[in-house]
């Protein structure tokens, strides 16, 4: 078996695993990658044959040149003179045509090139945590090929040409040489200096998918979020930071609609724009504080800024917020990362930005008739009675909370009138027709009313204090202005067809398990940044000073500790912060890497390879060398013991003995005894304690 063609398998399986993530990153076509892996397949089966005829210089020179005319097809018409498809099907083409071509020693290397190109763009596109299980794959394989080049070249350097040998054992050298790269890449990623994305396609959502829209937009069918019940994609995470976690049911309001117009709501139009304010950020009212919470917004191609209806203020790293007329609040630009925020909010309940109705006979949108047909008014009067607004509302809701049924698979309309037709015909539909029912009934009765967008409920995860909200948890609800109340939140949904907590088992269980480490895969990789670096120097400083018993008073340490929320932090009510945790977790990281480094040196000292003649022999050569004794590659032992015993005549006796067994063991093919290796470690010893002394 020749060496070429052992070089030439090895950079063949190299090219083979390194595009694999392209596609599910959707920066490559699976034909292409079907194309491109059929094609190192037939070179992997004729490398094995180890055939002469290979592709010569001028193929290779036509074949790219007939690539040119594809190259433009797919820059300039395909693609439409997007970069990074174009490039990848080149390289990915150059690659396949160099492994038929591998005929001198440098062109493997030039062919390694074009793979660690396409293994670069398959890490730089990729944003979901299964890339790690790839990188340490690529890894292991990369250093098992440059281990055996370089054993290749060492045994070219003696005249041998056939890989004939006994196989090297480089398992525990390729484990450990990658666990060492992640201990060591790992403290460099958080150091390093910070790029402005953290990955070449800004595209991904830290899902490893591309992001698409959640229901939340300028307009919404009766089929929006009736299409995303479906998702267990995750929206968002809360961190509540009170001991008893959330006090009552977790309802985010995200959008608000008053206009109905052809089966479907217009957005609200923003009436104000919200600067930050002193302390706390955003003051969105005046009300006592209760609780807080710390969200992360998955980006959801949406301006929308999901918060509790009892929100009284925000801490957000942004300059402005819009606030609509239904009280819902937007960002400026849609954000393409996890957004983190941090809510405060009041003892007394649900508040209310929404502007009052209009009373001096201009026109209310949340009065409007547009949808009401007479059907839709018989009916409102027949259930909602004579009684007080209150009165009024409680029954409609009531009633279709209780006389109508949930299903997600009437998302369809077959009428004019599909609200109608749910009142009158069906009943039946998910929480888009119920709220919009309630809504034009309650506008019926001439009763303010808009429709609410937003999540209800979350899922708690053992794992960690935080709570999971889904897409699935997307919801539809009413807000009614009663005149002794102003606006309140009515729900006439059924509650089995309200967004609940799946139950427990290892499905969820996994999924939780999965969150959170996807979670941490967002937060800590992805979007880890300049801020999060001066978050940890500022954490370690704050280690530093607690163990040295040198920390300033709390309060100007306080001062001094940026949170992260870049906006002053309102800290009255709260039972745990976060910087408690973030110290826990300081020491919990140090604890785990002491205790790693203890498990790494057990684990060296039980596998350490057993001292030998051959070992002392070439470690005493290698000591004389440091020492200033020219010590040739080519000198022989018995020259070696004469030249060592010119320079120090003391050392004659245990040089001598080492010498001998060394040459016992190297070249008379005698395995030396247990106990004689203690006379090869006190030798030795001998040797380096005269070198000490003579030096």
């Amino acid at each position: 078996m020749s060496f070429m063609r052992e070089k030439r398998l090895l950079v063949g399986w190299l090219a083979l695993l390194a595009p694999v993530p392209l596609p599910f990153n959707e920066v490559l076509e699976w034909p292409v990658l079907g194309i491109y892996v059929a094609a190192v397949i037939f070179f992997l089966r004729r490398a094995a044959a180890d055939p002469h005829d290979w592709l010569p210089a001028w193929a290779m020179n036509l074949l790219g040149l007939a690539y040119l005319p594809l190259l433009y097809i797919d820059f300039a018409l395909r693609w439409n003179g997007q970069l990074v498809r174009p490039v990848v099907h080149l390289a990915m083409f150059a690659v396949v045509i160099k492994l038929f071509a591998l005929r001198r020693e440098k062109d493997k290397w030039q062919t390694l090139f074009g793979v660690f190109f396409l293994f670069l763009a398959s890490m730089a596109t990729s944003v979901h945590p299964s890339v790690v299980v790839y990188l340490i794959a690529f890894l292991a394989l990369t250093l098992t090929l440059l281990t055996r080049f370089s054993l290749f070249s060492v045994l070219a350097r003696f005249g041998y040409q056939e890989w004939s040998l006994q196989q090297v054992p480089l398992a525990g050298f390729v484990t450990v040489a990658t666990l060492l790269s992640f201990v060591i890449g790992i403290p460099l990623f958080a150091v390093l200096p910070r790029i402005k994305s953290p990955f070449i396609m800004g595209r991904g959502a830290g899902t490893g998918t591309v992001i698409r829209a959640s229901g939340f937009s300028d307009q919404v069918s009766l089929d929006s979020i009736g299409s995303i019940r479906q998702s267990r994609e995750i929206a968002l995470r809360i961190d509540f930071e009170s001991e008893s976690g959330p006090q009552g049911e977790v309802r985010l309001k995200a959008g608000s609609y008053e206009r109905y117009e052809a089966g479907g709501w217009k957005a609200s139009p923003p009436e104000d724009f919200l600067t930050p304010k002193g302390p706390g950020g955003f003051r969105l009212g005046e009300a006592v504080i209760g609780s807080y919470a710390r969200f992360w917004l998955q980006p959801l191609n949406s301006r929308s800024l999901p918060l509790p209806v009892e929100a009284a203020q925000v801490e957000l790293r942004a300059t402005g917020l819009n606030v609509d007329r239904g009280g819902a609040f937007s960002l400026i630009i849609p954000p393409n990362q996890i957004l983190e925020y941090r809510v405060a909010m009041s003892r007394s309940g649900e508040l209310m930005l929404a502007q009052p109705p209009r009373t001096d006979g201009g026109p209310e949108p949340t009065l409007s008739t547009s949808g009401i047909t007479p059907g839709i008014r018989g009916f409102a009067e027949e259930i909602a009675g004579s009684g007080s607004p209150a009165d009024q509302a409680e029954a409609i809701e009531r009633f279709l909370g209780t006389e109508f049924e949930y299903t997600t698979d009437f998302v369809g309309r077959t009428s004019g009138d599909p609200i109608e037709q749910f009142l009158l015909e069906t009943r039946r539909g998910h929480c888009e027709y119920f709220a919009s029912a309630m809504v034009l009934m309650l506008r019926s009765r001439n009763i303010p009313a808009r429709l609410v967008t937003g999540f209800l409920g979350a899922e708690a995860n053992p794992l960690e204090n935080y709570f999971v909200v889904r897409q699935s948890n997307a919801h539809a609800w009413v807000e009614a202005y009663l005149p002794d109340e102003g606006w309140k939140t009515f729900d006439p949904t059924p509650p089995d067809g309200r967004p609940g907590v799946e139950e427990g088992g290892l499905g969820l269980l996994a999924a939780q398990v999965w969150d959170f480490v996807s979670f941490r895969w967002d937060r800590y990789v992805l979007t880890f940044g300049f801020y999060d670096q001066y978050q940890i120097a500022s954490r370690f400083r704050s280690l530093w000073r607690s163990l040295w018993g040198s920390r300033r008073s709390p309060e100007r340490e306080d001062a001094e500790v940026t949170e992260p929320i870049a906006v002053p932090t309102v800290t009255e009510g709260t039972s745990a912060t976060a910087g408690e945790r973030d110290l826990r977790a300081v020491w919990l990281l140090v604890g785990l890497v002491w205790l790693g480094c203890l498990v790494g040196v057990v684990w060296w000292w039980r596998h350490r390879a057993p001292m030998t003649a051959t070992r002392a022999y070439l470690r005493l050569r290698q000591r004389l060398s440091g020492a200033g004794m020219p010590v040739p590659d080519a000198m022989a032992p018995l020259a070696f013991r004469r030249s060592l015993v010119l320079q120090y005549p003391d050392l004659e006796m245990p040089a001598t003995r080492l010498t001998n067994l060394y040459l016992d063991e190297a070249f008379g093919g005698r395995t030396i005894p247990v106990e004689q290796l203690a006379e090869v470690a006190e030798a030795l010893a001998q040797v380096e304690e005269g070198l000490r002394r003579a030096g």
